[in-house]
């Protein structure tokens, strides 16, 4: 454990860097926040940096290593020396009179991210679900020198995915200089950190742009409310099966408990019983125990991040100049597409509500939407010269979800928001007395609960086609737009709550349901960590223990080979074992897992054809053929090893030999052939 601490305090180290060199320029912006949006300059560092690393990569101007991210660090920095220099005398009294805020955010901060890492000690293996795609992204991500970042399952081609959360945690692995088999967890743990500090900030300063007289009691507890449902909350499915199983089939509490499965929250509506609409719908707190580091999870803290962008901006710029926010509100919303597509069009959604709700002006609120967009193909070319959406258009939804089912998903938040919405609506009906009662965050707020029942609503209605059809064709679709709903039902509820307190009644109901809502991460984490034996923060034990020939050949190749020559092993489907090589380096294999890359080329053909010409390579009695293989996709090493030997139990090691390659490394079962 002490070892790991080590890391976790550099890793920490190096995001108090990054984030202190850009405190200038945040505190200037977010000015009107109790606490100056200091959690906040985390976020827009790495996330602006590493835009920075992977235009200038694009274009070719720097390379993606240490001196060229060194340079575009010390530019960031001088620009934000010069607004402290330009405006030190603001700066020597803000420091001076916020000192202990920004200190107690930055120690909850730290406190998240040991937890969090501490809990992933338990289960630290880079295995399961999506975690060899994730990590491959980043080991790929990592040893580019330009970009598009080369695609690990498909040699010759660039990466057809939305990789640039990936590229956030290479560039903070290679400042600190740890190897990526540890900061993939601390990655996880540094998510979770920034998710609830950054909430709990949107929170409070929501709360506090309402008070006349600032008692921080109030903001505080808000606050606090909204991150602990954010970032460790779940939906009243655990109460439903509980309950269920006590009143209907009679069990015990105890008995019923047992039984509950954490994964079933995420995997209701098809599953519950049994049809052929199977959904997803998932939550941050899910994702943070299942560890995957996909887009979705790796945005959030970009997207807490833009609500508290565009709730300073919605209120302190004048109504008719809102055209001013499309720069900005673009190149954040272009990052976030390169980071998870979906959050485009969310938050795309939530801007155009957000600034028609503020402003009550219908045509600037289109011209500075139209504005936007201009802006976000901008931002957004360099990436998207190199990229090919995978989505096919949309279909009408013959499917539809029971209501109750929904109720049980966010009917927990529905009861906390849904007085609020009362008093809004009968505030508006009352007369302009009442209606000036009604503040410009309540205005934000009731943007931020339309957006999120919209984004419920819209699977029923229709969905977004891609690969996967029959009973999950509306899955992803549905896992995509809820999933940011709850991000914000979670951000409003605290400010909700401390609105509403004087009612007895209220803080009775809002206790209820944050007490089930909040009793999902004990069963979630005991049944997926175990929680009793410490493994550390090192992410390759599994091979360790399963396979250590694999183990050893992939540490010879981190170790000998640079740059990303092309390798060849064994072709796997997906959420398998297989293509751990390509995965653990980063180094193109000819073809990975087979349904990932059928999403990611539109297609199925192409990644078949490929799959038959890495048979070829290991099972084909022609060595003429074998070569025009191997020269077809400029292979320099081919791997045999376990799940080669598993894929094709009749394959000669030998066999190599005939096309003059050469053995570099021989470890018991395991040896890589290196191809003049």
């Amino acid at each position: 454990m002490l070892s790991d601490f080590k890391y976790i305090f550099i890793w920490w180290l190096s995001l108090f860097f990054l984030s202190s060199i850009s405190l200038p320029l945040i505190f200037l912006f977010f000015q009107k926040f109790w606490d100056k949006g200091y959690i906040f300059a985390k976020t827009f560092s790495i996330f602006i940096l590493s835009y920075l690393l992977l235009v200038l990569g694009i274009i070719k101007i720097t390379t993606f290593t240490l001196p060229c991210i060194y340079f575009i660090i010390a530019v960031f920095a001088f620009i934000n020396l010069y607004l402290l220099l330009k405006n030190k005398i603001y700066f020597k009294s803000l420091f001076k009179k916020h000192w202990r805020i920004f200190l107690f955010e930055e120690i909850l901060f730290f406190i998240i991210l040991a937890l969090w890492s501490y809990v992933r000690g338990y289960a630290p293996d880079i295995e399961g679900l999506e975690k060899f795609m994730d990590w491959g992204f980043v080991n790929s991500v990592l040893r580019s020198q330009y970009f598009p970042p080369a695609d690990m399952w498909y040699a010759g081609q660039s990466i057809n995915y939305y990789y640039f959360g990936h590229l956030v945690f290479a560039f903070l692995t290679k400042f600190s200089d740890i190897s990526s088999v540890i900061t993939y967890n601390l990655s996880i743990a540094t998510v979770c950190g920034l998710t609830f500090v950054s909430g709990f900030s949107l929170a409070s300063n929501l709360i506090y742009s309402t008070l006349k007289k600032p008692i921080f009691k109030l903001y505080f507890i808000g606050g606090v409310l909204s991150a602990f449902l954010l970032t460790f909350g779940g939906n009243l499915h655990l109460v439903y099966k509980i309950g269920k199983a006590m009143i209907v089939e009679k069990q015990k509490f105890s008995e019923a408990s047992t039984g509950y499965w954490y994964p079933d929250a995420t995997r209701f509506i098809g599953f519950d019983p049994d049809t052929t609409d199977k959904t997803i719908h998932e939550f941050p707190m899910y994702s943070f125990v299942v560890a995957d580091l996909h887009g979705h999870m790796n945005d959030i803290p970009l997207v807490i991040f833009f609500m508290a962008f565009l709730f300073v901006s919605l209120t302190s710029l004048s109504k008719q100049k809102f055209y001013l926010l499309a720069a900005p509100t673009g190149l954040l919303l272009s990052i976030a597409y390169m980071t998870n597509a979906w959050d485009f069009a969310v938050y795309g959604l939530l801007f155009a509500v957000a600034s028609f709700l503020v402003s009550k002006k219908f045509w600037p609120t289109i011209f500075s939407g139209l504005l936007t967009i201009a802006f976000w193909c901008l931002f957004t070319l360099p990436f998207s010269l190199n990229f090919t959406p995978m989505a096919e258009g949309l279909q009408l939804s013959d499917a539809h979800s029971p209501l109750y089912q929904l109720f049980v998903l966010y009917g927990g938040f529905w009861l906390i928001s849904l007085p609020f919405i009362f008093y809004f609506i009968i505030s508006s009906l009352r007369g302009a007395k009442r209606r000036n009662n009604l503040l410009s965050t309540d205005y934000f707020v009731l943007a931020l609960f339309l957006t999120a029942t919209v984004l419920v609503i819209i699977p029923e209605i229709f969905y977004i086609k891609d690969i996967y059809v029959f009973d999950y064709r509306r899955a992803n679709t549905m896992f995509k737009l809820v999933y940011q709903a709850f991000i914000m039902y979670s951000l409003i509820a605290g400010y909700i709550f401390i609105r509403l307190r004087h009612s007895f009644a209220y803080r009775l109901l809002f206790s209820l349901v944050f007490i089930f809502h909040l009793s999902y991460p004990y069963f979630a984490t005991k049944s997926y960590y175990g929680l009793k034996e410490y493994k550390g923060l090192w992410g390759l034990k599994f091979l360790e223990i399963s396979y250590p020939d694999n183990l050893a050949a992939i540490n010879w190749l981190n170790k000998n080979v640079s740059g990303q020559p092309h390798i060849v092993e064994a072709v796997g489907d997906s959420y398998t074992t297989f293509n751990q090589i390509s995965m653990a380096t980063g180094l193109p294999t000819i073809e990975g897992w087979v349904v990932h890359e059928w999403l990611w080329r539109g297609g199925y053909d192409a990644p078949a054809a490929r799959q038959a010409e890495v048979e070829i390579i290991y099972t084909s009695e022609s060595p003429e053929e074998v070569k025009s293989v191997l020269e077809k996709y400029q292979i320099k090493y081919i791997i045999v090893g376990d799940k080669e030997y598993e894929k094709y139990p009749d394959l000669d090691p030998n066999r190599f030999d005939l096309v003059n390659a050469k053995v570099v490394f021989d470890s018991g079962q395991t040896r890589i052939y290196q191809l003049p």
